[in-house]
């Protein structure tokens, strides 16, 4: 089963936790189908690299997840309010500017977000998000947005 979002030119595909958990079975994906750690998580993706976004979103959407991804600021706020969203993967600094609105919003939404980013003035200005340093292996991603989303609600608060 499918369903399509479609807002100002941007279109999300999901795939329900069922069709996801048999679409990456068929992938053979290294996880045991009944072990998919982000299984039935909906997470957004903010990377303004193209290849980085691709990687990612394979390596969440083998764990289980479906993704919605962004490449820029003002998409990335649009899906960050989506009703669906449960966590969110984003790099700190995009072209178009830094991810602090996301960020604001998602915490005041109490979802949980990891960044993953190659700079440390996001940890500073969000001291409790979970911070995995570019280039990492996709186990280590997983690991933190499993663990951001076992802390849920997120308790993610900005710096004085």
């Amino acid at each position: 089963m499918q369903h399509r979002w479609v807002d100002q030119q941007c279109s999300v595909r999901l795939l329900f936790a069922a069709k996801m958990r048999e679409h990456t079975a068929q992938m053979g994906t290294g996880y045991p189908m009944q072990n998919l750690p982000l299984s039935g998580a909906a997470l957004l993706v903010v990377e303004d690299e193209p290849l980085v976004a691709l990687d990612l979103r394979q390596n969440l959407e083998s764990a289980g997840a479906y993704v919605f991804a962004a490449t820029q600021l003002s998409h990335a706020l649009q899906l960050a309010g989506h009703p669906d969203v449960s966590a969110a993967v984003l790099d700190y600094r995009l072209a178009d500017g830094d991810c602090t609105p996301i960020c604001t919003l998602l915490s005041e939404r109490g979802i949980p977000f990891v960044f993953y980013s190659g700079y440390d003035d996001a940890r500073q200005i969000w001291p409790d998000a979970a911070h995995v340093q570019k280039p990492a292996d996709a186990a280590k991603i997983v690991k933190a947005v499993a663990s951001a989303l076992a802390i849920s609600p997120s308790s993610i608060a900005r710096a004085a």
